[in-house]
Protein backbone atom coordinates (compact mmCIF):
# COMPACT_ATOMS: atom_id res chain seq x y z
CA UNK A 1 0.00 0.00 0.00
CA UNK A 2 1.25 3.57 -1.02
CA UNK A 3 0.14 4.58 2.19
CA UNK A 4 3.10 2.46 4.01
CA UNK A 5 5.46 2.34 1.08
CA UNK A 6 5.73 6.45 0.78
CA UNK A 7 6.89 7.11 4.05
CA UNK A 8 9.27 3.82 4.31
CA UNK A 9 11.14 6.05 1.23
CA UNK A 10 11.06 8.98 3.88
CA UNK A 11 12.83 6.70 6.58
CA UNK A 12 14.94 5.53 4.43
CA UNK A 13 16.22 8.72 3.32
CA UNK A 14 16.47 9.76 6.50
CA UNK A 15 18.34 6.97 8.08
CA UNK A 16 20.93 7.84 5.36
CA UNK A 17 21.08 11.60 6.47
CA UNK A 18 21.63 10.17 9.67
CA UNK A 19 23.99 8.00 9.19
CA UNK A 20 26.32 10.66 7.09
CA UNK A 21 25.59 13.29 10.07
CA UNK A 22 26.91 10.63 12.60
CA UNK A 23 29.87 10.23 10.15
CA UNK A 24 30.83 13.50 10.08
CA UNK A 25 30.49 13.98 13.65
CA UNK A 26 32.45 11.11 14.19
CA UNK A 27 35.45 12.43 12.32
CA UNK A 28 35.82 15.49 13.94
CA UNK A 29 39.36 14.73 14.82
CA UNK A 30 40.33 13.20 11.80
CA UNK A 31 43.16 15.00 10.32
CA UNK A 32 42.16 16.31 6.65
CA UNK A 33 38.69 14.80 6.47
CA UNK A 34 36.00 15.97 4.73
CA UNK A 35 32.62 16.55 5.48
CA UNK A 36 29.64 14.91 3.53
CA UNK A 37 25.82 16.16 3.48
CA UNK A 38 22.66 14.54 1.68
CA UNK A 39 20.26 16.09 -0.54
CA UNK A 40 16.98 14.26 -1.30
CA UNK A 41 14.87 14.64 -4.16
CA UNK A 42 11.45 13.33 -4.74
CA UNK A 43 10.24 10.03 -6.60
CA UNK A 44 7.68 8.93 -9.88
CA UNK A 45 4.47 10.48 -9.97
CA UNK A 46 1.16 8.26 -10.58
CA UNK A 47 -1.85 9.80 -12.09
CA UNK A 48 -4.96 9.06 -10.31
CA UNK A 49 -7.07 11.51 -12.59
CA UNK A 50 -7.67 14.58 -14.34
CA UNK A 51 -9.09 17.69 -13.24
CA UNK A 52 -11.87 19.58 -15.08
CA UNK A 53 -9.76 21.87 -17.10
CA UNK A 54 -8.02 18.80 -17.69
CA UNK A 55 -4.80 18.89 -15.89
CA UNK A 56 -3.54 15.62 -14.55
CA UNK A 57 -4.01 14.72 -11.02
CA UNK A 58 -1.18 12.71 -9.91
CA UNK A 59 0.50 11.28 -6.47
CA UNK A 60 4.07 11.32 -5.33
CA UNK A 61 5.60 7.99 -4.41
CA UNK A 62 7.93 9.49 -1.86
CA UNK A 63 11.39 10.57 -1.61
CA UNK A 64 15.21 8.78 -2.59
CA UNK A 65 18.82 9.91 -1.45
CA UNK A 66 19.79 12.19 -4.94
CA UNK A 67 23.52 12.66 -3.06
CA UNK A 68 26.00 12.69 -0.71
CA UNK A 69 28.11 15.73 -1.28
CA UNK A 70 31.44 16.24 -0.29
CA UNK A 71 32.41 19.39 1.27
CA UNK A 72 36.23 19.72 0.28
CA UNK A 73 36.50 22.85 2.05
CA UNK A 74 40.23 23.16 3.68
CA UNK A 75 40.09 23.19 7.12
CA UNK A 76 42.51 25.00 9.38
CA UNK A 77 46.02 24.41 9.62
CA UNK A 78 47.69 23.72 12.91
CA UNK A 79 51.23 23.45 13.64
CA UNK A 80 52.78 19.90 15.16
CA UNK A 81 56.20 20.76 16.98
CA UNK A 82 58.60 18.39 16.37
CA UNK A 83 56.88 16.39 13.87
CA UNK A 84 58.85 16.83 10.24
CA UNK A 85 57.18 14.55 7.96
CA UNK A 86 53.82 16.35 8.67
CA UNK A 87 52.33 18.67 5.86
CA UNK A 88 49.33 20.17 5.04
CA UNK A 89 48.28 21.38 1.94
CA UNK A 90 46.52 24.93 1.50
CA UNK A 91 44.11 25.50 -1.78
CA UNK A 92 43.65 22.83 -3.74
CA UNK A 93 45.03 19.14 -4.73
CA UNK A 94 45.44 15.92 -2.64
CA UNK A 95 49.14 14.42 -1.75
CA UNK A 96 49.16 11.08 -4.07
CA UNK A 97 49.89 7.68 -2.62
CA UNK A 98 50.41 4.28 -3.76
CA UNK A 99 47.93 2.01 -3.05
CA UNK A 100 49.16 -1.67 -4.61
CA UNK A 101 50.19 0.10 -8.14
CA UNK A 102 46.90 1.83 -7.44
CA UNK A 103 47.32 5.46 -7.22
CA UNK A 104 44.98 6.84 -4.43
CA UNK A 105 44.98 10.44 -3.43
CA UNK A 106 44.50 12.38 0.22
CA UNK A 107 44.71 15.74 1.75
CA UNK A 108 45.62 13.71 5.30
CA UNK A 109 49.14 14.89 5.43
CA UNK A 110 50.30 12.90 8.76
CA UNK A 111 53.20 11.24 7.24
CA UNK A 112 55.82 8.47 8.95
CA UNK A 113 59.01 6.91 7.88
CA UNK A 114 59.65 3.32 7.90
CA UNK A 115 62.44 1.62 9.14
CA UNK A 116 63.99 1.74 5.98
CA UNK A 117 63.53 5.80 5.36
CA UNK A 118 60.44 5.20 3.11
CA UNK A 119 57.74 8.09 3.86
CA UNK A 120 54.66 6.06 4.22
CA UNK A 121 51.18 7.49 5.22
CA UNK A 122 49.40 6.52 8.34
CA UNK A 123 47.89 3.19 7.14
CA UNK A 124 51.32 2.61 5.85
CA UNK A 125 50.40 3.79 1.62
CA UNK A 126 53.96 4.87 0.09
CA UNK A 127 53.78 8.88 -0.58
CA UNK A 128 54.74 9.46 -4.16
CA UNK A 129 56.25 12.34 -5.27
CA UNK A 130 59.69 13.61 -8.25
CA UNK A 131 62.77 11.43 -7.18
CA UNK A 132 66.40 13.69 -6.86
CA UNK A 133 69.60 13.21 -8.40
CA UNK A 134 72.54 14.81 -6.20
CA UNK A 135 70.22 17.07 -4.93
CA UNK A 136 68.89 18.51 -8.14
CA UNK A 137 64.91 17.57 -8.63
CA UNK A 138 63.79 15.81 -11.79
CA UNK A 139 59.73 16.92 -12.14
CA UNK A 140 60.06 15.28 -15.57
CA UNK A 141 60.73 12.30 -14.38
CA UNK A 142 57.93 9.65 -13.14
CA UNK A 143 56.70 9.55 -9.88
CA UNK A 144 58.61 7.63 -7.63
CA UNK A 145 58.18 6.31 -3.75
CA UNK A 146 60.08 9.28 -1.38
CA UNK A 147 62.44 7.64 0.76
CA UNK A 148 64.30 9.90 3.37
CA UNK A 149 68.32 8.87 3.78
CA UNK A 150 68.33 8.36 7.71
CA UNK A 151 71.58 7.50 9.08
CA UNK A 152 73.13 8.55 5.89
CA UNK A 153 77.07 10.12 5.25
CA UNK A 154 77.10 12.99 2.81
CA UNK A 155 80.50 12.68 1.05
CA UNK A 156 82.69 16.02 0.77
CA UNK A 157 83.11 18.50 -1.34
CA UNK A 158 86.05 20.34 -2.57
CA UNK A 159 85.56 24.14 -3.01
CA UNK A 160 85.49 25.17 -6.53
CA UNK A 161 84.59 28.76 -5.78
CA UNK A 162 84.84 31.44 -3.35
CA UNK A 163 84.35 35.51 -2.61
CA UNK A 164 85.07 38.40 -1.11
CA UNK A 165 81.57 39.56 -0.21
CA UNK A 166 81.21 43.76 0.52
CA UNK A 167 85.14 44.20 0.35
CA UNK A 168 86.82 47.58 0.28
CA UNK A 169 90.24 48.44 0.28
CA UNK A 170 91.53 51.79 1.36
CA UNK A 171 92.14 54.46 -1.78
CA UNK A 172 94.70 55.97 1.11
CA UNK A 173 96.54 52.99 2.19
CA UNK A 174 100.35 53.57 2.55
CA UNK A 175 102.58 51.82 0.66
CA UNK A 176 103.45 48.66 3.15
CA UNK A 177 99.66 48.54 4.29
CA UNK A 178 98.39 44.49 4.19
CA UNK A 179 94.78 44.06 4.09
CA UNK A 180 93.75 40.31 4.97
CA UNK A 181 90.94 38.37 4.67
CA UNK A 182 90.74 34.77 5.34
CA UNK A 183 87.80 32.00 3.91
CA UNK A 184 88.28 28.35 4.86
CA UNK A 185 88.44 25.99 1.68
CA UNK A 186 88.00 22.41 1.84
CA UNK A 187 89.69 19.58 -0.23
CA UNK A 188 88.60 16.57 -1.67
CA UNK A 189 88.73 15.01 1.51
CA UNK A 190 86.81 16.82 3.60
CA UNK A 191 89.78 18.44 5.49
CA UNK A 192 89.50 22.22 5.74
CA UNK A 193 92.64 25.27 5.16
CA UNK A 194 92.43 28.44 6.05
CA UNK A 195 93.01 30.49 2.49
CA UNK A 196 94.20 34.18 3.33
CA UNK A 197 94.11 36.64 0.84
CA UNK A 198 96.48 39.54 1.54
CA UNK A 199 96.11 42.70 -0.23
CA UNK A 200 99.03 45.23 -0.79
CA UNK A 201 98.97 48.36 -2.53
CA UNK A 202 100.75 48.34 -6.19
CA UNK A 203 104.01 50.55 -6.20
CA UNK A 204 106.48 51.46 -8.75
CA UNK A 205 110.39 51.45 -7.66
CA UNK A 206 112.01 55.14 -8.50
CA UNK A 207 115.50 55.07 -9.68
CA UNK A 208 116.42 57.94 -7.05
CA UNK A 209 120.30 59.39 -7.13
CA UNK A 210 122.12 60.87 -4.29
CA UNK A 211 125.63 62.60 -3.57
CA UNK A 212 127.38 62.54 -0.26
CA UNK A 213 131.04 64.05 -0.62
CA UNK A 214 132.24 65.72 2.33
CA UNK A 215 129.98 68.19 3.95
CA UNK A 216 126.58 68.01 1.89
CA UNK A 217 124.21 65.00 0.99
CA UNK A 218 121.33 65.20 -1.98
CA UNK A 219 118.86 62.56 -2.49
CA UNK A 220 116.83 63.36 -5.93
CA UNK A 221 113.33 61.34 -6.45
CA UNK A 222 111.13 61.65 -9.01
CA UNK A 223 107.18 62.95 -8.14
CA UNK A 224 106.35 64.44 -4.98
CA UNK A 225 104.34 61.37 -3.32
CA UNK A 226 107.47 59.36 -3.85
CA UNK A 227 107.56 57.11 -0.53
CA UNK A 228 110.43 55.60 1.31
CA UNK A 229 109.70 51.91 1.52
CA UNK A 230 113.05 50.56 3.39
CA UNK A 231 113.55 51.70 6.93
CA UNK A 232 116.58 49.37 7.06
CA UNK A 233 119.05 52.21 6.65
CA UNK A 234 120.62 55.37 8.45
CA UNK A 235 122.91 58.28 7.74
CA UNK A 236 125.95 59.29 9.87
CA UNK A 237 125.55 63.42 10.57
CA UNK A 238 129.70 63.88 11.07
CA UNK A 239 132.56 62.58 12.08
CA UNK A 240 133.84 63.96 15.33
CA UNK A 241 130.88 63.58 17.05
CA UNK A 242 129.11 60.75 15.05
CA UNK A 243 125.20 60.34 15.48
CA UNK A 244 122.99 58.11 13.37
CA UNK A 245 120.15 59.06 12.17
CA UNK A 246 117.30 56.07 11.10
CA UNK A 247 115.75 56.06 8.00
CA UNK A 248 112.02 57.05 8.79
CA UNK A 249 109.50 53.60 8.61
CA UNK A 250 108.09 52.79 5.38
CA UNK A 251 105.98 54.65 3.68
CA UNK A 252 107.24 58.05 5.19
CA UNK A 253 108.42 60.84 2.57
CA UNK A 254 111.29 63.09 2.26
CA UNK A 255 109.76 65.64 4.13
CA UNK A 256 109.71 63.13 7.22
CA UNK A 257 112.62 61.86 6.98
CA UNK A 258 114.75 65.99 7.47
CA UNK A 259 112.45 65.97 10.03
CA UNK A 260 113.81 63.30 11.89
CA UNK A 261 117.41 64.16 11.14
CA UNK A 262 116.97 68.07 12.44
CA UNK A 263 115.46 66.58 15.78
CA UNK A 264 118.49 64.68 16.33
CA UNK A 265 120.27 68.30 17.03
CA UNK A 266 123.36 67.48 15.68
CA UNK A 267 125.40 70.39 15.86
CA UNK A 268 125.97 72.65 12.57
CA UNK A 269 124.35 69.83 10.73
CA UNK A 270 120.89 70.51 9.16
CA UNK A 271 118.24 69.07 6.68
CA UNK A 272 116.04 70.62 4.16
CA UNK A 273 113.52 69.59 1.65
CA UNK A 274 113.25 71.29 -2.18
CA UNK A 275 111.64 70.32 -5.22
CA UNK A 276 108.41 69.87 -3.74
CA UNK A 277 109.22 67.09 -1.53
CA UNK A 278 111.52 65.64 -3.98
CA UNK A 279 115.28 66.54 -2.95
CA UNK A 280 116.48 66.09 0.48
CA UNK A 281 119.37 68.03 1.13
CA UNK A 282 121.38 67.27 4.37
CA UNK A 283 124.35 70.14 5.14
CA UNK A 284 127.12 69.82 7.37
CA UNK A 285 129.76 71.71 9.69
CA UNK A 286 133.06 72.04 7.49
CA UNK A 287 135.21 69.27 7.39
CA UNK A 288 132.67 67.25 9.34
CA UNK A 289 132.02 64.57 6.20
CA UNK A 290 128.31 63.29 6.53
CA UNK A 291 128.10 59.34 5.04
CA UNK A 292 125.29 56.80 4.82
CA UNK A 293 123.18 55.39 2.33
CA UNK A 294 119.47 56.45 1.35
CA UNK A 295 117.66 53.23 0.41
CA UNK A 296 115.51 53.16 -2.71
CA UNK A 297 112.64 54.84 -3.18
CA UNK A 298 109.00 53.97 -4.23
CA UNK A 299 105.63 55.18 -5.52
CA UNK A 300 101.83 54.01 -5.26
CA UNK A 301 100.34 53.10 -8.37
CA UNK A 302 97.20 54.85 -8.14
CA UNK A 303 93.79 52.62 -8.19
CA UNK A 304 95.76 49.47 -8.23
CA UNK A 305 96.50 46.71 -5.80
CA UNK A 306 97.86 43.35 -5.47
CA UNK A 307 96.89 40.14 -4.19
CA UNK A 308 98.72 36.82 -2.87
CA UNK A 309 96.28 34.01 -1.73
CA UNK A 310 98.35 31.31 0.52
CA UNK A 311 97.45 28.31 2.54
CA UNK A 312 99.26 28.01 5.87
CA UNK A 313 102.38 26.75 5.89
CA UNK A 314 102.76 23.08 5.51
CA UNK A 315 99.30 22.49 3.91
CA UNK A 316 100.69 22.75 0.35
CA UNK A 317 103.98 22.27 -1.56
CA UNK A 318 103.30 24.15 -4.83
CA UNK A 319 100.75 26.85 -5.79
CA UNK A 320 100.02 28.57 -9.24
CA UNK A 321 97.70 31.70 -10.33
CA UNK A 322 97.62 32.42 -6.94
CA UNK A 323 99.10 36.22 -7.03
CA UNK A 324 97.59 39.14 -9.45
CA UNK A 325 96.64 42.47 -9.48
CA UNK A 326 93.52 44.08 -9.36
CA UNK A 327 92.51 47.89 -11.34
CA UNK A 328 90.10 50.30 -10.45
CA UNK A 329 88.67 53.10 -11.79
CA UNK A 330 88.21 56.57 -10.42
CA UNK A 331 84.72 55.93 -9.41
CA UNK A 332 86.86 52.84 -7.03
CA UNK A 333 85.00 49.97 -9.33
CA UNK A 334 87.01 47.53 -10.31
CA UNK A 335 87.49 46.80 -13.78
CA UNK A 336 90.45 44.98 -14.21
CA UNK A 337 90.25 41.31 -13.97
CA UNK A 338 86.99 42.13 -16.80
CA UNK A 339 86.30 38.40 -14.89
CA UNK A 340 86.96 35.87 -12.13
CA UNK A 341 89.96 34.64 -11.06
CA UNK A 342 89.98 31.11 -12.51
CA UNK A 343 92.49 28.28 -12.13
CA UNK A 344 93.78 28.84 -8.36
CA UNK A 345 95.39 25.80 -7.75
CA UNK A 346 97.73 24.51 -4.42
CA UNK A 347 99.33 20.98 -5.04
CA UNK A 348 100.98 18.47 -3.16
CA UNK A 349 98.39 18.75 0.06
CA UNK A 350 99.89 16.89 3.34
CA UNK A 351 96.88 15.08 3.77
CA UNK A 352 97.20 13.37 -0.08
CA UNK A 353 93.89 14.91 -0.99
CA UNK A 354 93.90 15.48 -5.09
CA UNK A 355 95.15 19.39 -6.05
CA UNK A 356 92.89 21.77 -4.58
CA UNK A 357 91.58 23.74 -7.66
CA UNK A 358 89.54 27.00 -7.12
CA UNK A 359 88.06 30.23 -8.43
CA UNK A 360 87.59 33.56 -7.31
CA UNK A 361 84.51 35.10 -7.75
CA UNK A 362 85.24 39.10 -8.17
CA UNK A 363 82.00 39.65 -9.16
CA UNK A 364 78.29 38.45 -8.43
CA UNK A 365 75.16 37.22 -10.13
CA UNK A 366 74.52 40.18 -11.54
CA UNK A 367 77.55 41.38 -12.67
CA UNK A 368 78.50 43.45 -10.35
CA UNK A 369 82.29 43.59 -8.53
CA UNK A 370 82.47 42.46 -5.18
CA UNK A 371 85.35 44.40 -4.61
CA UNK A 372 85.91 48.30 -4.48
CA UNK A 373 88.35 51.08 -3.80
CA UNK A 374 87.29 54.07 -2.23
CA UNK A 375 88.80 56.45 0.52
CA UNK A 376 86.84 54.44 3.87
CA UNK A 377 88.97 51.96 6.26
CA UNK A 378 89.88 47.98 4.74
CA UNK A 379 87.29 46.03 5.18
CA UNK A 380 86.45 42.55 4.64
CA UNK A 381 82.33 42.10 4.44
CA UNK A 382 82.04 38.11 4.67
CA UNK A 383 83.00 35.50 2.69
CA UNK A 384 81.66 32.44 0.60
CA UNK A 385 82.67 29.28 -0.94
CA UNK A 386 80.94 26.15 -2.01
CA UNK A 387 83.18 22.95 -0.34
CA UNK A 388 82.00 21.26 2.75
CA UNK A 389 83.27 18.16 4.70
CA UNK A 390 81.62 15.19 4.96
CA UNK A 391 78.34 14.90 7.42
CA UNK A 392 75.79 12.33 8.94
CA UNK A 393 72.28 12.76 8.33
CA UNK A 394 70.06 14.71 11.29
CA UNK A 395 66.72 16.19 9.93
CA UNK A 396 64.95 16.98 6.99
CA UNK A 397 61.89 19.84 6.48
CA UNK A 398 59.21 19.89 3.62
CA UNK A 399 59.09 23.15 1.67
CA UNK A 400 56.20 25.11 0.52
CA UNK A 401 56.78 23.52 -3.21
CA UNK A 402 56.53 20.67 -1.33
CA UNK A 403 60.87 19.88 -1.77
CA UNK A 404 61.99 17.48 0.86
CA UNK A 405 65.23 19.14 2.27
CA UNK A 406 67.58 16.78 4.55
CA UNK A 407 70.04 18.34 6.87
CA UNK A 408 73.58 16.88 7.85
CA UNK A 409 75.55 17.39 10.58
CA UNK A 410 78.42 19.63 8.45
CA UNK A 411 75.60 22.21 7.97
CA UNK A 412 74.70 21.24 4.40
CA UNK A 413 71.00 20.98 2.50
CA UNK A 414 70.31 18.18 -0.28
CA UNK A 415 67.02 18.13 -1.82
CA UNK A 416 65.76 14.15 -1.83
CA UNK A 417 62.70 14.55 -3.22
CA UNK A 418 59.62 16.85 -3.89
CA UNK A 419 56.23 15.80 -2.76
CA UNK A 420 53.38 15.66 -5.92
CA UNK A 421 50.28 17.20 -5.73
CA UNK A 422 46.72 15.47 -7.46
CA UNK A 423 44.22 17.44 -9.01
CA UNK A 424 40.83 16.51 -11.15
CA UNK A 425 38.31 18.27 -12.80
CA UNK A 426 35.12 16.89 -10.98
CA UNK A 427 36.42 16.26 -6.82
CA UNK A 428 32.88 15.17 -6.72
CA UNK A 429 33.13 12.17 -8.49
CA UNK A 430 35.69 10.67 -6.47
CA UNK A 431 35.52 7.62 -4.50
CA UNK A 432 35.73 7.23 -0.68
CA UNK A 433 37.31 4.15 -0.15
CA UNK A 434 38.56 4.78 3.30
CA UNK A 435 41.32 5.64 5.35
CA UNK A 436 41.29 9.09 4.62
CA UNK A 437 42.06 8.18 1.04
CA UNK A 438 40.41 8.48 -2.15
CA UNK A 439 40.13 7.42 -5.75
CA UNK A 440 39.61 8.76 -9.00
CA UNK A 441 36.42 7.26 -11.21
CA UNK A 442 35.13 8.13 -14.74
CA UNK A 443 33.24 10.58 -13.39
CA UNK A 444 35.97 12.15 -11.62
CA UNK A 445 37.84 12.16 -14.23
CA UNK A 446 41.69 11.08 -14.33
CA UNK A 447 44.25 12.71 -11.83
CA UNK A 448 46.91 15.66 -13.48
CA UNK A 449 49.78 15.28 -11.10
CA UNK A 450 52.29 18.47 -10.65
CA UNK A 451 53.96 20.68 -8.63
CA UNK A 452 52.68 22.25 -5.16
CA UNK A 453 52.10 26.24 -6.06
CA UNK A 454 51.44 25.38 -10.09
CA UNK A 455 48.42 24.78 -12.19
CA UNK A 456 45.86 26.45 -9.25
CA UNK A 457 46.98 24.07 -7.06
CA UNK A 458 47.88 24.84 -3.12
CA UNK A 459 50.97 25.07 -1.25
CA UNK A 460 52.06 22.94 1.49
CA UNK A 461 53.07 23.83 4.77
CA UNK A 462 56.03 21.43 6.79
CA UNK A 463 55.03 21.23 10.37
CA UNK A 464 51.38 21.64 9.67
CA UNK A 465 48.60 19.52 9.60
CA UNK A 466 44.70 20.07 8.37
CA UNK A 467 42.01 19.50 10.80
CA UNK A 468 38.89 18.36 9.13
CA UNK A 469 36.37 20.75 7.57
CA UNK A 470 33.56 19.38 10.31
CA UNK A 471 31.19 22.10 11.56
CA UNK A 472 29.70 20.84 14.84
CA UNK A 473 27.43 23.50 15.40
CA UNK A 474 26.37 22.73 11.58
CA UNK A 475 25.83 19.17 12.30
CA UNK A 476 23.82 19.32 15.65
CA UNK A 477 21.21 21.74 13.61
CA UNK A 478 21.49 19.09 10.82
CA UNK A 479 20.71 16.47 13.54
CA UNK A 480 17.85 18.01 14.82
CA UNK A 481 16.13 18.41 11.19
CA UNK A 482 16.97 14.96 10.45
CA UNK A 483 15.44 13.56 13.47
CA UNK A 484 12.78 15.89 13.31
CA UNK A 485 11.93 14.27 9.65
CA UNK A 486 12.80 10.95 10.65
CA UNK A 487 9.81 11.05 13.20
CA UNK A 488 7.36 12.36 10.97
CA UNK A 489 8.16 9.83 8.52
CA UNK A 490 7.81 6.98 11.51
CA UNK A 491 4.17 9.24 12.79
CA UNK A 492 2.75 8.82 8.78
CA UNK A 493 3.38 4.52 9.52
CA UNK A 494 1.60 4.74 12.86
CA UNK A 495 -1.18 7.51 11.28
CA UNK A 496 -1.54 4.70 8.33
CA UNK A 497 -1.88 1.74 10.81
CA UNK A 498 -4.74 3.35 12.44
CA UNK A 499 -6.59 4.17 9.73
CA UNK A 500 -5.73 0.54 8.26
CA UNK A 501 -7.13 -0.92 11.57
CA UNK A 502 -10.02 1.47 11.64
CA UNK A 503 -11.24 0.22 8.21
CA UNK A 504 -10.73 -3.53 9.08
CA UNK A 505 -13.03 -3.03 12.15
CA UNK A 506 -15.84 -1.67 9.66
CA UNK A 507 -16.67 -5.23 8.25
CA UNK A 508 -16.75 -6.45 11.71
Amino acid sequence: MASFSIPLTGLNADQTELNTIANNISNLNTTGFKSQSTSFEDLFYQQVGSSGSGDPVVAGQGVKVAANSTDFTPGSINTTAGSPSDVALTGNGFFVLNNGGIPAYTRAGDFQTDQNGNLTSADGLAVMGYPASKGVVNTNAPLAAIQIPLGATQQPQATTQFSLNATNLNASAAVGTVVPAQVTVYDSLGQSHVATVNFTPSTTALAGAYSGAGDTYTYTAGATSDLIVSPSNSITLGTTTPTSVAIPAAGETLTQMATSINSANVPGVTAAVSGGGTTLTITGTAGNTLSGTVPALTQINPNQWNYNISLPPGDASSAANNTGTLTFNSSGQLTTPAGNVTGISFGGLADGASNLTFNWNLYDANGSPTVSQVASASTVGGTTQNGYSSGSYSNFSIGSDGTISVQFSNGQTQAVGQLAVAMVNNEQGLARIGDNNFSATLASGPATVGVAGTGGRGTMEGGALEDSNVDISSEFSNLIVAQSAYEANAKSVTTFDTVTQATINMIR
